[in-house]
């Protein structure tokens, strides 16, 4: 009986022992001034956290802290987490954020989850990148419809339903104000030894006009468009062949100088701000595509623009054996500020690009020949790739399908 008492007093002792020792092995160990990191895009700038919510769970216990507002280092944002056990996460984070893509203002929710984010005295800088978007790409001229469009009689109309459509081809939300649209002061099929020759750093114009805007008045969702229309009118009552305009966003305007050339203005649809245009009269596109395009977020002020960005273009112009001095006025834009180019022309005229080839490397067209009257009611129209999205290598040869339906005839057929 005694033996049989001692066994068990002694098998209770043992037990008690091996609680013990099991307690010590299993001692929480906290982590302090732990840090993590919220890494942004590499191609954005002035980020700006608007809100945020997060959480850190522990895959263990299941216990979910809540995470601090993060504080800004530099592009990025740091958390400062609190004490917390050493041990496996699972962490979720969202929020807003403004930044600027291309020099143009931006924003975009985000969202980022993961499953596995290790946290011990030794590793306690955690690091997570934002990746729930790239804001890769930018705004693109995806369409323009300078030919114009015919009568029933066949005739050309000379209305002003041209357009120019310019994209958000990025996958967050960008604002358009102060994006300018430019005509190139150079012809396409008439190439001059221009001196000086500015193509290398800047991009001659003859038109600028730009979307007005205090900074974040136009917003473009991810692919969405701007129609900027030469009469935002509906050109349909003067030729059933045309089309309703006046859905445009924005018009090209122009107080002509001359009473025999007026300038219909839609109060619906708000004007561009001219900044300079070489016409007295009125501005439309170069009707048979000798003239490329461009649109720009203009660096500096109108004032300062005019007064500092001249640009007088000395050449010599030959006829059989006479050779004569010559000028073109116009303006530059420097090449860093032009967002995406786009050169036109017809095969028969071509004699060389108007921009510098990283803007643009080739050209597309309307019609094969000058004059070509097969060009009428047909418009460039960048090819899209095979998730929607419009490609742009920044060669219109490859980008552009030329010749192609206007997408106003297209809708409002």
């Amino acid at each position: 009986m005694k033996k049989k008492f001692f066994l068990s007093m002694m098998m209770l002792l043992a037990m008690s022992f091996t609680f013990v020792s099991c307690n010590d092995d299993d001692e929480t160990i906290v982590v302090n001034d732990s840090q993590l990191k919220l890494e942004m895009p590499i191609n954005v700038t002035d980020v700006v956290l608007t809100s945020f919510s997060g959480t850190m769970t522990n895959i263990l216990d299941n216990q979910t802290v809540e995470l601090p507002q993060p504080v800004k280092a530099g592009n990025d944002y740091v958390i400062n987490l609190p004490v917390m056990a050493q041990g496996t996460y699972k962490v979720n984070a969202r929020g807003h954020i403004s930044f600027l893509k291309d020099g143009l203002p931006g924003e975009t929710d985000f969202e980022m989850n993961s499953e596995n984010v290790t946290l011990t005295k030794a590793s306690n800088s955690l690091k997570m990148v934002i990746n729930s978007f790239k804001a890769e790409g930018g705004f693109v001229i995806s369409e323009i419809f300078y030919t114009g469009t015919t009568t029933p009689e066949g005739k050309q109309y000379v209305g002003g339903d041209g357009y120019i459509v310019i994209t958000n081809n990025s996958d967050v939300t960008l604002y358009a104000d102060s994006i300018a649209v430019l005509e190139s002061l150079f012809l396409t099929t008439t190439k001059q030894d221009y001196d000086p020759d500015i193509m290398a750093t800047d991009f001659a114009v003859d038109a600028v006009y730009m979307i007005p805007g205090n900074g974040r008045d136009v917003a473009v969702e991810p692919g969405k468009s701007l129609v900027l229309g030469i009469n935002a009118i509906d050109h349909r009552e003067a030729n059933p062949n045309s089309f309703d305009l006046g859905v445009a966003d924005f018009e090209f305007f122009d107080q002509s100088a001359n009473p025999n050339f007026t300038d219909p203005d839609n109060e619906n649809v708000p004007n561009l701000d001219k900044w300079y245009c070489y016409t007295a009269t009125t501005f439309g596109f170069h009707n048979r595509g000798f003239k490329s395009y461009a649109i720009a977020k203009m660096g500096t002020s109108k004032e300062d623009w005019l007064e500092n960005y001249q640009y007088q273009a000395n050449y010599k112009m030959v006829f059989g054996e006479y050779s004569f001095d010559m000028k073109s006025n116009g303006y530059r834009v420097p090449n860093t500020w032009v967002l995406d180019a786009v050169n036109l022309c017809v095969e028969s005229e071509f004699q060389w690009l108007v921009t510098a080839p990283t803007l643009d490397a080739g050209w597309t067209y309307c019609g094969k020949v000058d004059r070509d009257a097969t060009r009428y009611n047909k418009a460039v129209v960048r090819k899209k790739d095979s998730t929607g999205k419009y490609i742009d290598t920044n060669n219109s040869t490859e980008d552009f399908e030329p010749e192609a339906q206007p997408s106003l005839l297209i809708v409002t057929e």
